[in-house]
């Protein structure tokens, strides 16, 4: 069955409560297989409650987040927890379980839905690993690795099993610019096996790198609202990136 859009918002309004800082006012958006959404946020804006609404994991006080067309207040919490194993996610703030090592870390939710061998897991996680410029999976606590290679780790973990939505939250934050032709790569091969995927960026920064990339669908954060900021440049999908096609794809 083909699905029309893997992540809709319809009207959605938040008021910001802690940890969040940022309101958000009648913001629709829709992503369907393939597609880029880029979400420009001026410098120094911190704590939106963009990827958590996505996510279902924070209900918005007015309007509808739908994932694979299904309102996620329609989930029953057993099946939510399934669909969030279909999403990758870079959050803004660090997402590590300190008593597990990083790699147990990148491949747990794969490990706990779906019965994919751990060495198969291992090999695609190492794989993506490379791609980005990381010699080798991190196999330590992640308090002992620096901000920058936990980052790059955060960008296996949202990578791996081929999911169907990416969630990608100032991805190149604490990290050198150099990183970034990896992540796009990566961020293509997705789209061309049909993800969708989610940036929100730094206008001054990473996110006008993004917004940039063919078929990009781009909106700017102005106040409480999300602004449409210009057509797409090329609406079709990319072809899968030379060299970083993930694993899983083939599975």
């Amino acid at each position: 069955m083909s699905i029309a859009s893997i992540l809709k918002f319809d009207r959605v309004s938040c008021t910001a409560q802690p940890p969040y800082e940022q309101d958000l006012a009648g913001v629709s958006l829709a992503l369907g297989p393939g597609d880029l959404g880029v979400v420009l946020v001026p410098p120094g804006t911190a704590r939106l409650p963009l990827a958590d609404l996505a996510e279902g994991l924070l209900i918005p006080d007015a309007g509808m987040v739908a994932f694979e067309e299904e309102d996620w207040l329609e989930w029953t919490p057993d099946d939510a927890a399934a669909a969030r194993s279909r999403i990758g996610r870079v959050f803004e703030t660090r997402g590590w379980i300190s008593n597990l090592d990083v790699d147990e870390n990148i491949t747990l939710a794969q490990r706990h839905h779906t019965s994919r061998p751990v060495a198969e897991l291992e090999q695609e996680a190492a794989a993506l690993a490379r791609g980005f410029g990381l010699t080798e999976l991190p196999r330590v606590r992640p308090a002992v690795l620096r901000s920058a290679v936990l980052r790059r780790a955060e960008w296996v973990r949202a990578f791996l099993g081929a999911p169907a939505l990416i969630l990608l939250e100032f991805p190149l934050r604490e990290v050198y610019v150099d990183a970034l032709d990896g992540l796009v790569l990566a961020v293509q091969a997705a789209r061309a096996r049909g993800a969708a995927v989610l940036w929100l960026g730094d206008s001054s920064g990473d996110g006008a790198r993004a917004a940039a990339l063919p078929g990009a669908q781009v909106w700017t954060l102005s106040g409480a609202r999300l602004l449409r900021t210009g057509a797409e440049q090329n609406p079709a999908a990319p072809a899968p990136a030379a060299g970083f096609a993930s694993p899983a794809a083939e599975h």
